[in-house]
């Protein structure tokens, strides 16, 4: 039987609702399975949920006009997930992990930056998703009458199980439970629509539409929205590695970027709409916006479908950042980490609760992820075509040897491509987090810190890397071959 012909229930290491059997290490061509249409379903299960609709207000906020926030949501996504696309090709080709391939960008050493701040991102990430899933569960439970103290903890208790439990299953799991999330969703926001929608007068507001933001403006909140599928690059290859080696990297990109665009398109426009129906802002707590537009016999299943969307972008977060921690080559197992994980999202959800609101730190942290993740995509992106996709899987996994040493640990060209890019970032930048001097005082226009921060360090590093040997023997070996 071909590897590309088996399904999930065929692969007893990669079994679904079975313990996945595999850490970081690479996926053996026995138990290679699934299709690149597998990764449409999941990215569309994963991205169907409230905190997208969010996204979606939250560039509205920036003062566009309706047709503006649309053309910021489109130009966004399509940028953002097409870096999504092109960081899930390396999968099949290294059978790890998606931040382990910064190995043959970074060197083994060199690596362990972008690995740490790419377990901060996995971390944060899961975290603040538990807070809207928290919230939302958090209102069922007070509708009976119970307003104790306790039901935020609870309710924590509960949605750290849910999440944790499924990324304890694993791969598979989270690829067959993604499928049927993502049509349950998809019907319950559609009612969300429909009771939004008369509120929003849209009608009214596109014939009465005179203000028009100024192009600055509009790249502001594009730079939102493409900081939402921006902040899934190093995840993205956690889900492709199980492909057959020889699976064409256009069909990944296309049904990884593909499924992720029409989820995050749809939800931010929802988002739009239900902006204009506030008047412009969700304000601090979103989830309890819902009440002023919805019917109490709504409200309980639509809660519960932002509880299960909450879950269902939170799983892939779990599970990355349980492999994240392995590839940190800290000597604990996948399931181990994942104990590790819910402690640390239990002491973020403490100090939202006392310190600070989840609205104010959603949108910076969404700003920030996008200064170090552009410019490693764009590495290892530049990394793969120059190595023709050849990769050695097993020196990916050595430590002190091997192709992917480099000089003493560190690939020089990837680690400084890769810090220039963060500093053009950061200077390029006029966002609602970080508005440098260089944009503000001289320039004086737009945001762009993530178009600049994928070109700068994508062409820097092919220029200081083209002439290594890791590369000038790129065809050799290709012709040797490699085993997984």
């Amino acid at each position: 039987m071909s590897h590309g012909k088996q399904n999930h229930d065929a692969v007893v290491a990669d079994k679904a609702w079975s313990i996945e059997q595999h850490g970081l290490d690479p996926i053996p061509l026995k138990d290679r399975h699934g299709t690149p249409k597998d990764l449409f379903k999941m990215w569309m299960g994963a991205n169907i949920n409230y905190v997208v609709v969010v996204t979606g207000a939250m560039a509205y906020a920036q003062g566009l006009s309706f047709w503006q926030a649309i053309a910021a949501i489109l130009a966004g996504n399509l940028l953002g997930c097409l870096v999504v696309g092109f960081s899930t090709i390396m999968g099949p080709k290294t059978g790890s992990a998606g931040i382990v391939v910064s190995r043959s960008s970074f060197g083994q050493l060199g690596s362990f930056l972008p690995k740490a701040v790419s377990l901060l991102s996995a971390l944060s990430w899961f975290s603040i998703n538990s807070v809207v899933a928290t919230e939302a569960l958090e209102a069922i439970i007070k509708m009976t009458g119970a307003d104790s103290p306790l039901v935020v903890w609870l309710s924590l208790a509960i949605i750290l199980a849910a999440e944790i439990g499924l990324a304890i299953f694993g791969h598979a799991t989270i690829i067959a439970a993604e499928k049927w999330i993502a049509v349950i969703l998809a019907t319950l926001f559609a009612g969300l629509v429909y009771f939004v929608y008369p509120h929003a007068h849209l009608g009214q507001a596109l014939l009465n539409e005179t203000h028009h933001a100024t192009i600055g403006t509009w790249l502001v909140a594009m730079g939102v929205v493409c900081s939402f599928p921006i902040g899934w690059a190093n995840f993205a290859s956690d889900y492709s590695r199980y492909f057959p080696v020889e699976t064409s990297w256009k069909k990944i990109a296309l049904f990884a970027g593909g499924g992720q665009f029409v989820a995050l398109t749809v939800c931010e426009i929802i988002g739009v709409v239900f902006a204009m129906a506030v008047g412009g802002n969700l304000g601090y707590d979103p989830v309890s916006q819902l009440a002023k537009f919805l019917p109490i016999w709504f409200m309980v299943p639509l809660l519960l479908a932002i509880i299960v969307g909450g879950i269902a972008a939170n799983v892939p977060n779990g599970y990355t950042a349980g492999l994240g921690l392995l590839a940190l080559r800290v000597p604990i197992s996948r399931v181990a980490s994942l104990g590790i994980i819910a402690l640390f999202t239990l002491g973020f959800r403490i100090i939202t609760v006392y310190y600070g609101s989840f609205y104010s730190v959603y949108e910076t942290f969404l700003g920030y992820m996008v200064y170090w993740t552009a410019p490693w995509a764009a590495i290892i992106a530049v990394d793969y075509f120059m190595r023709k996709g050849n990769y050695n899987p097993a020196d990916l996994m050595k430590w002190g040897s091997g192709d992917y040493w480099y000089s003493k640990g560190v690939f020089w060209p990837g680690v400084v491509a890769w810090l220039v890019g963060i500093v053009v970032s950061i200077a390029f930048s006029n966002s609602p987090v970080y508005a440098s001097p260089l944009m503000t005082h001289y320039l004086g226009w737009g945001d762009v810190g993530f178009e600049l921060g994928l070109l700068v360090p994508g062409l820097l590093y092919y220029v200081l890397a083209k002439k290594h040997l890791a590369f000038v023997g790129g065809a050799k070996m290709a012709a040797a071959g490699r085993s997984i």
